[in-house]
């Protein structure tokens, strides 16, 4: 025995405390293999979430954006990922790579 076990035994047995250990965890087959599931809702589905971490101020002006455009629509519901899209069309123009038609 090295004399690291012999101080942990000694320890142990001065201290007045029965040890305890605990169980291992037992897994059963049914948690062993049942997947992680993960709902998509239809409106997602074929779609890839595209972010950043960006300044709050980007939020704010896509925001007003938004209100704008529903109120040149009479009050329409505008969707920030169409916006969003139309914007990157935008920077796709600009640098001349092939837009995406945003549905």
């Amino acid at each position: 025995m090295s004399k690291l076990q012999n101080l942990q035994q000694a320890l142990k047995s001065s201290s007045g405390k029965a040890s305890i250990e605990k169980p291992a965890p037992v897994e059963t087959s049914e948690q062993a293999v049942r997947p992680a599931t993960k709902t998509i809702s239809s409106s997602r589905e074929g779609k890839d979430y595209t972010g950043a971490w960006l300044n709050p101020d980007f939020g704010t002006s896509l925001r007003l954006v938004q209100i704008r455009k529903r109120q040149a629509a009479q009050g329409k519901k505008v969707y920030l990922d169409d916006i969003i899209a139309e914007a990157l069309n935008d920077l796709f123009i600009k640098y001349d790579v092939p837009t995406v038609l945003h549905e």
